[in-house]
């Protein structure tokens, strides 16, 4: 009987010790479920943007960074409601955390383009030709400090105008 009460302490001082473990393992592995799929949101409306405002013809215009901006805010929609967009950047990527772009606070996204020459990513027929668009979409993902706590998510794409 002393013997089978002793086991059965043993067993919980065990389960006392290994519990807190469990827990962290399991929380961190649905925040970097969560973490990846709002990584797969950003990259998406990134994509979408860059395509959207490269989209020019040869008789039209692109749509512009406000059109861009809320197609971006759609994609995101069931991520975060907080997006800042555009910050048109006039260079290149990369683009640079509080010099190009305001960084992300926690549950903010934030959108940064190059539109190569063109001014608002629409251009006129013949300035648009062949010009690179990047679309860069950075989202500020708070976990549960399990990872380290504030952590920016970036989504990015790059497209060419349509002709």
């Amino acid at each position: 009987m002393r013997d089978r009460r002793r086991r059965r302490g043993q067993a919980l001082v065990e389960l006392a010790l290994a519990l807190p473990v469990l827990i962290v393992l399991i929380a961190g592995v649905l925040e970097l479920g969560r973490g990846y799929a709002f990584a797969v949101e950003t990259s998406d409306a990134a994509r979408d943007a860059a395509r959207d405002v490269a989209g020019k013809t040869a008789s039209t215009n692109g749509p512009g960074l406000a059109a861009m901006c809320s197609l971006v805010t759609a994609d995101l929609a069931s991520v975060t409601t907080n997006v800042t967009c555009p910050t048109q950047v006039n260079h290149a990527p990369p683009f640079v955390a509080g010099t190009d772009f305001t960084k992300p606070v926690a549950g903010q996204a934030v959108v940064a383009v190059y539109c190569g020459s063109s001014s608002n990513c629409t251009g006129s027929i013949p300035t648009l030709y062949q010009s690179e668009v990047d679309v860069y979409v950075y989202y500020g993902f708070s976990d549960l400090n399990i990872l380290g706590g504030g952590i920016t998510i970036t989504g990015s794409s790059r497209a060419t105008t349509a002709w």
